[in-house]
């Protein structure tokens, strides 16, 4: 799901490309515009569909309806493909093109795509075909009203900005050349406080051109989002949401200005007014899919995990297709631990998605799924390839290497650890995995080498001490050498402040040193020894009585009682 800064700046591009629309005179296109405006993007298509079939040359209606694609897109980049939607777009601007081949709007829209698609040579051949339809010295014969003119030019600099090109050079003369031909045209000034903020991170400037907007056009209220956004990016929480209050004060029907209040008030942590300003957005975009969906990102960002669930069911009782869906309420069912229900979405979601549109927090997921389904050998595949994708995770290695180890694939699972030491990202709990995986193997030498690591990193993990004792004593199997015996001690220091929680590591530790003293009388005969013996027994026993061990240091008493009278 998108992060707040990043949808915020997506909101900007998408309010530029919505206020340019209410510029259409036509009444029925404005109904249109109105529906992209609510973001109703599907109708607002059947809108444009009907306009065409009325006056299938009429080329600014094919602009604006395959604006309304790339609007789509910038409503979530998350879950749009840009490809996909610049192969829509480009297939109505080129009908356009051959149907109003004197409008120069349709090729401004190809250029768009273009920049969109970091082709900025073709997109710069494309203004040059549309610049050419304008009225020059060297084309006189053109006739154009000026306003017409200063909307083309306008719209050539925010397909700059919204590409995020920065020729402000070329931006700016574009928009210079508006100015003398429309001076009053506030969504010129809008273009320009994006073109500062956006490019060259210019806030003074950008506020400057925003309030120039606004009083040509206090009605709108969108230079005022623009400037609450502005305040947003500086982090001026405040001025941001006086800013978004007077937007709605201006317009109480404009959606998008309750959106914008309400990732302020996520951010604030005023979570209640956050999701009212959003039920207020969904209910502005009048039940439009896309708004739900934008709705449930903001309900992962505050963790309303359950209503996002509901709202994804309400939104694939109308769209089942959009396999999007499947992805988030697999998500959403991992987040409330109805994993089975997970497992059913992101079997489905994997079923339908094209692998090059499948992302690395898919395969995070899914793995996560797959494993609370203990179906561990799949879960680590995934974790992989979610991986393989973003190698900023490295943590994925360690429940990877989890997975096989509850599957007993510890040659895999010792070879997944070693990745994450050698790319020096190794935690300490991956030490102390990867020895219990070579004392699992019976590989006692490297597992004490790993558990040594981890006793050092964390030396108040008191079962990494065992554990490595354990490993010791298996190294001398007859504990002769007494090879565990520092260790156990250690064990049994560390654990003195609370003998109640670690009363088994203790009866453990004190066996061990009964034992160990047990076989050095045993080889000496020394008296000392056996007086040491039976005192670590009687510890046992005084734990414990009914312990397992309990019966074996009995043993060791009742052998050694007669040699110490």
């Amino acid at each position: 799901m998108m992060s707040n800064f990043k949808k915020t700046g997506l909101v900007i591009v998408l309010l530029l490309v919505c206020t340019f629309l209410t510029e259409v005179r036509a009444q029925d296109i404005k109904a249109a515009v109105w529906l992209m405006r609510s973001e109703q993007f599907k109708a607002a298509a059947s809108a444009y569909k009907s306009l065409i079939k009325q006056n299938p040359a009429d080329g600014e209606v094919y602009y604006y309806y395959g604006e309304n694609f790339i609007n789509e897109y910038f409503s979530d980049t998350s879950n749009y493909s840009l490809k996909e939607i610049s192969d829509s777009a480009k297939i109505i601007f080129q009908t356009g093109i051959q149907k109003d081949p004197a409008n120069p709007l349709n090729l401004v829209g190809m250029g768009e795509i273009a920049f969109l698609n970091k082709d900025k040579g073709a997109g710069q051949d494309f203004y040059a075909k549309a610049y050419a339809l304008l009225p020059s010295k060297a084309n006189k014969s053109i006739i154009m009203d000026p306003v017409k003119q200063a909307n083309v030019l306008i719209r050539m600099a925010n397909g700059y900005v919204k590409a995020l090109i920065k020729d402000t050079t070329q931006i700016f003369s574009l928009l210079k050349a508006a100015e003398k031909l429309d001076p009053k045209n506030y969504l010129l000034f809008i273009v320009k406080g994006d073109a500062y903020i956006m490019l060259l991170n210019d806030g003074s400037n950008a506020i400057t051109n925003y309030n120039i907007a606004q009083s040509l056009n206090p009605q709108s209220p969108f230079a005022k989002v623009r400037i609450g956004q502005l305040w947003m990016r500086a982090k001026q929480y405040r001025s941001a949401l006086t800013y978004y209050d007077e937007a709605i004060k201006i317009d109480s029907s404009y959606a998008p200005a309750y959106r914008e209040r309400g990732f302020l008030l996520a951010k604030a942590n005023r979570n209640d007014d956050a999701k009212r300003d959003f039920a207020r957005f969904l209910k502005l975009s009048a039940g439009n899919t896309t708004a739900r969906i934008q709705f449930v990102n903001i309900l992962f960002d505050l963790q309303e995990y359950k209503e996002a669930i509901n709202q994804l069911n309400e939104v694939y009782k109308v769209d089942s297709t959009n396999n999007d869906l499947n992805r988030a309420l697999a998500y959403a069912y991992f987040e409330t631990a109805q994993y089975d229900k997970a497992l059913y979405y992101a079997k489905k979601f994997f079923a339908n998605e094209k692998p090059e549109k499948i992302r690395s927090a898919d395969y995070i997921y899914y793995g996560r799924i797959l494993a609370r389904n203990k179906m561990d050998e799949q879960a680590y595949e995934q974790l992989l390839k979610g991986f393989e994708l973003d190698s900023t995770k490295p943590e994925l290695l360690s429940e990877a290497a989890l997975c096989l180890t509850k599957v007993k694939k510890y040659d895999k699972a010792i070879e997944t650890y070693q990745r994450k030491i050698i790319l020096k990202k190794a935690a300490p709990m991956d030490y102390y995995n990867l020895g219990k995986v070579y004392y699992n193997v019976k590989d006692f030498v490297q597992a004490d080498t790993n558990l040594a690591i981890f006793n050092q990193l964390q030396p108040d993990h008191i079962t990494g001490f065992v554990w490595r004792a354990r490993t010791k004593s298996n190294i001398d199997s007859t504990s002769k050498e007494g090879l565990a015996k520092p260790i156990y001690e250690t064990i049994i220091s560390k654990t003195q402040g609370d003998t109640a929680k670690y009363a088994k590591e203790r009866i453990e530790s004190f066996y061990y040193l009964a034992y160990y003293y047990f076989l050095q009388y045993a080889g000496t005969k020394n008296k000392e020894y056996a007086v040491t013996a039976i005192a670590y027994s009687n510890k046992v026993l005084a734990i414990d009585p009914k312990d397992e061990k309990a019966d074996k240091a009995k043993q060791i008493i009742d052998n050694l009682k007669k040699f110490v009278n």
